[in-house]
C-alpha cells in the first residue's frame, strides 16, 4: 500500500513541477519529482513515507530554486515539526545556501532565538563557517542588529579571534555595522584591537568617522569607553571624525 501510495504522489509531483507558483507547495519548490514529495511528506509530519522516499533516493539536503537547502526552507516556514524532522533524517544544518550561510547564519540573523538554540543544542559549533566567505554566525547576529542572537552564540563559545577569508574579525565587523556596545563587549571580551583585514585595516578604521556631534548619547558614551579602554592597553586612539 505504501509503495502504490508513494507511486501515486510522485505522478503528482511530476505534474506539480510543471506549473508556476510561490513555494508553498512543495511540488513547486524543488523540481525534482522525488525530493518534492519528500518534502511534501515532512511538511505533513508523515515520517514513515519521508523515510521510504529517502530509502529510495531523496535527498534530505536538497535545495529549492532559490538555493536554499530543506532544512532552511523549513526554517523560512516557520515549520518546527518539519525542522525537527529533517534533522532526525539527517538533513545537514552546516550545508550552506546559494550565498553560504548554515542553518545556524539563517538562525543568527532570525528575531526567535529558538532556532539558534536548538542548533547549538544538537552541537552544531558556534562558529560554524560561512560556506562562501568563512564569515561565522556572529558576523549575521550583528548584520541583523540581535543582540539577543549575539548573547547566544557568545555563551555558547563563539570566537573572536577568527577570521573570515578577507581577514574581518567579528570586531571589525561590528564597527562596519556602527555597533559600538559590541564593540566595546569585544574589546573586554579578549578581541585583538591590533587585528588587520586583508586591506591591512584595524576595527578602529571603521569604526564611526563623521560628525560627532551627530552621535546620540549612547554611542558617544561607548565611544568614549572603548578609547579609555584602548588607551589603558596601551593602543594609539585614532581621532573621529
Amino acid at each position: 500500500m505504501r509503495a502504490l501510495l508513494a507511486a501515486s504522489l510522485m505522478l503528482a509531483s511530476t505534474a506539480g513541477c510543471a506549473r508556476q507558483g510561490t513555494d508553498v507547495n512543495p511540488g513547486q519548490a524543488f523540481a525534482n519529482p522525488g525530493n518534492a514529495q519528500f518534502a511534501d511528506a515532512v511538511i505533513r509530519g508523515d515520517e514513515a513515507l519521508a523515510r521510504e522516499l529517502l530509502a529510495a533516493g531523496a535527498n534530505p539536503n536538497a535545495e529549492d530554486e532559490q538555493g536554499q537547502p530543506l532544512l532552511q526552507w523549513a526554517m523560512k516556514r516557520g515549520d518546527r515539526g518539519a525542522f525537527r524532522l529533517l534533522l532526525s533524517l539527517g538533513a545537514d544544518p552546516a550545508r550552506g545556501n546559494r550565498d553560504g550561510r548554515t542553518a545556524l547564519h539563517l538562525a543568527a540573523m532570525g528575531k526567535d532565538p529558538g532556532w539558534l538554540e536548538a542548533l547549538l543544542e544538537r552541537g552544531m559549533p558556534p562558529d560554524t563557517p560561512n560556506t562562501v566567505t568563512g564569515a561565522t554566525p556572529l558576523y549575521d547576529a550583528l548584520r541583523a542588529d540581535s543582540e539577543g542572537n549575539l548573547g547566544v552564540l557568545l555563551r555558547a563559545g563563539a570566537r573572536l579571534d577568527v577570521a573570515d577569508r578577507n581577514g574581518t574579525t567579528p570586531l571589525h565587523q561590528a564597527a562596519t555595522v556602527k555597533d559600538s556596545a559590541a564593540v566595546l563587549r569585544f574589546l573586554e571580551a579578549g578581541a585583538d584591537p591590533r587585528a588587520t583585514d586583508r586591506t591591512g585595516a584595524t576595527f578602529q578604521d571603521y569604526l564611526y568617522k563623521g560628525d560627532p556631534k551627530l552621535l546620540n548619547v549612547a554611542t558617544r558614551r561607548d565611544l568614549d569607553k572603548i578609547d579609555a579602554w584602548l588607551e589603558a592597553n596601551g593602543v594609539a586612539v585614532q581621532p573621529r571624525g
